[in-house]
């Protein structure tokens, strides 16, 4: 004889576990649509451009199911899909909308992250590097979407109603991103805040492919390095 308890389990793995598990399906399937795209593309703009400038290198690759990297010149967005599924905060504007409110469940979201790195960072391992995320992609399970994000991307696919993945949707969101990349320059730090650095940090440096450096500040002061040594 079922238990009260047991009956409720049973409930809630059909409105939790099995939604979250048809989430996980929807967003690795958007997943596999971003990175083919990507690589599409890479191979275009091989094609247009590259063969005019063979020393601006572009390509794409997998680094893993769940992580990709298109590598342009400098600069490197690295794609990466989160295997679990969240919940928005009950204060986020999203349940106010007539969309979730008919159906609360469609909250419930898949994340894909799009960050950008310097090419070197990776190429050198150079892990102390900083990057920046550019936006992240949330899908639910009716593979209706919305993005958080920087510049445009912060305000273009907002409604989770309207907005169902297509290919389309998935190349301008990449052609935005790699814009935001292009329009974010290395700043070189003023000479008196990096002047002093120890030996350690010096040899530590060389070891790791040169200063460490974050997209948005330049190389990093002379007290981020220390704090990077003391982690």
């Amino acid at each position: 004889m079922e238990t009260d308890n047991y009956s409720k389990i049973l409930s809630e793995f059909e409105s939790k576990a099995s939604l979250k598990q048809k989430i996980f399906r929807n967003t690795t399937e958007v997943f596999g649509l971003l990175k083919t795209q990507l690589s599409k593309i890479a191979v275009k703009l091989q094609t247009d451009y590259v063969v005019k400038d063979p020393s601006v290198e572009v390509h794409f690759k997998e680094s893993g199911k769940f992580e990709g990297q298109l590598k342009f010149s400098g600069d490197m967005l690295m794609v990466s899909m989160h295997t679990n599924v969240f919940a928005f905060d009950k204060t986020h504007s999203i349940y106010q909308t007539k969309y979730i409110k008919e159906d609360e469940s469609l909250s419930f979201c898949g994340t894909i992250y799009i960050h950008n790195f310097l090419a070197d960072s990776v190429k050198y391992n150079r892990l102390a590097d900083e990057g920046s995320l550019i936006a992240r992609i949330l899908v639910n399970k009716e593979k209706h979407f919305m993005v958080e994000g920087e510049g445009a991307l912060d305000f273009l696919y907002q409604s989770m109603a309207e907005n169902v993945v297509t290919e389309e949707k998935l190349t301008d969101i990449i052609e935005r991103s790699i814009l935001h990349c292009l329009d974010s320059d290395l700043l070189l730090p003023p000479f008196a805040e990096i002047k002093e650095v120890t030996l350690n940090q010096k040899q530590s440096m060389l070891a790791s492919g040169g200063y460490p450096t974050s997209k948005n500040l330049g190389y990093q002061f002379k007290s981020e390095i220390e704090q990077n040594d003391n982690i």
